[in-house]
């Protein structure tokens, strides 16, 4: 019988609205270094307050297309505590994958590979290095809802990190706790594909056996996770970089 999967540490994080927003925060990378969260333009002005002094937050990743940052807004509640805010979008994937009502696990596997190998070119390398240079110190990954971009990138990180699947795949499943509760907030999203509530629920769903599956099909297919990010365009500097900075104790203030 399998065990269930231990939920990882997390720093202490605000108590607010922000969709999906926490830390990242599994044994072995450095404490409230990683942040995780739906678009940054949804966050008051005193979480954004608490993330960047307390928690030292000083760049926000968002994986967000131009169109998207035109549509919703970029995370102005943060900028105005001088934040950098780094555009590194990832696009050109097919998203025809998941736009069914009720997908499986099995659609969202692929639909992660999609978003990790073919995305449009250089969104990777861009992506990492960019990734690389905020590294050093608090920073924050988001997309539109936190789900699916954001946690194949914060799913790299931590595999980059010698995280455990188990835990990379209980962060995953937060996810799914913090965004089912708001499905009604996205009443406008079902309608406007056709579907029901309940369909909606499934794709607000993050079940961990998805993320575990697609790091085991990303071994099988590249090696390693390291091995499939440079497959991907991500240069190695910028990897090894990456791994030096994340499972490091020390960053400044703490």
């Amino acid at each position: 019988m399998s065990t269930p999967p231990q939920s990882p540490p997390s720093a202490p994080g605000p108590v607010s609205d922000a969709v999906n927003l926490r830390a990242v925060a599994p044994p072995g990378v450095a404490p409230g270094r990683i942040w995780r969260a739906g678009a940054g333009a949804a966050m008051d002005a005193g979480t954004a307050a608490e993330l960047t002094g307390r928690h030292g937050i000083r760049t926000v990743i968002d994986l967000r297309s131009q169109d998207e940052t035109d549509r919703h807004g970029g995370p102005a509640a943060l900028l105005g505590h001088g934040v950098r805010w780094v555009r590194s979008p990832l696009t050109g994937y097919p998203r025809d994958i998941v736009h069914l009502a009720r997908p499986t696990p099995g659609h969202y596997v692929r639909y992660y590979h999609a978003i990790l190998m073919e995305s449009s070119a250089g969104g990777a390398p861009a992506l990492f290095a960019d990734l690389a240079e905020a590294a050093g110190e608090p920073f924050l990954v988001c997309c539109h809802l936190g789900k699916d971009r954001t946690a194949v990138v914060t799913a790299a990180l931590l595999a980059l990190a010698d995280v455990p699947d188990e835990l990379i795949a209980a962060d995953y499943a937060a996810s799914g706790a913090a965004l089912v509760p708001l499905v009604d907030r996205y009443a406008h999203k079902w309608r406007a594909h056709g579907w029901t509530r309940q369909d909606y629920l499934v794709h607000l769903g993050t079940p961990a056996v998805i993320m575990r599956t697609w790091l085991t099909e990303l071994r099988q297919r590249h090696r390693s996770v390291r091995a499939a990010l440079i497959r991907a365009g991500a240069r190695p500097a910028d990897l090894a970089a990456l791994t030096t900075a994340l499972t490091s104790r020390a960053h400044p203030g703490g």
